[in-house]
């Protein structure tokens, strides 16, 4: 199985959450991580760094920005919060049922709402696609954005409902803050990723 981590800039909670699993992965699973908005070859965060090492865990790491390669590679993407998923979903929409927040993937967070979720989303693209088959081609883009919000905008109103009730699913991001909140996303990682491997425990 192969397993992508995305984040924002893969330098915090995305190679943490590589090298954690990486360290307890069974032979058959294979790890990387990527940011929605990476420079490429960045270096991990030197708080994520320092973490890891007291762990016994050494990294090398070069961020990775997403790609198409990186995600049709990927059997399984595990994102660390609600909106990097929703990301996702809107660039590859067909990687959608392998796409999910790490914390609904393992302990099954906001799961009911995301399932309404995809089919709002799906519903709102088949209209969407309905909508600009009957559109006039010769219509300017400003009228053309206009016509296709006032067509669909049962269906936003519905994701947008839907969307702000999701709580559970982030991994907070320790970024630019002291050592202390690198360690709770750490532990709220290693939670996920205990549950996932380990469940009967």
């Amino acid at each position: 199985m192969n397993v992508l981590f995305v984040c924002t800039g893969n330098t915090c909670r995305s190679p943490m959450a590589e090298a954690l699993l990486q360290q307890r992965a069974p032979a058959d699973m294979y790890v990387k991580s990527c940011g929605i908005t990476a420079m490429p070859g960045a270096p991990a965060s030197s708080q994520t760094a320092e973490i890891l090492r007291e762990q016994g865990i050494k990294m090398n790491h070069q961020a990775s920005p997403i790609s198409e390669e990186l995600v049709q590679w990927a059997d399984l993407i595990l994102t660390m919060t609600a909106s990097h998923k929703e990301m996702v979903w809107a660039k590859y929409p067909e990687e959608r049922k392998k796409t999910y927040t790490l914390k609904e993937f393992a302990l099954h967070a906001d799961i009911q709402i995301w399932n309404q979720l995809e089919k709002a989303y799906t519903e709102l693209e088949e209209k969407r696609k309905r909508c600009l088959d009957q559109l006039d081609a010769k219509i300017d883009p400003a009228q053309q954005n206009q016509l296709l919000y006032e067509a669909c905008h049962e269906e936003l109103e519905t994701i947008h409902g839907l969307k702000s009730q999701l709580i559970h699913s982030d991994i907070a991001d320790p970024f630019g803050g002291p050592i202390a909140y690198y360690l709770e996303t750490k532990q709220e990682i290693e939670t996920c990723l205990n549950q996932w491997l380990s469940p009967e425990e």
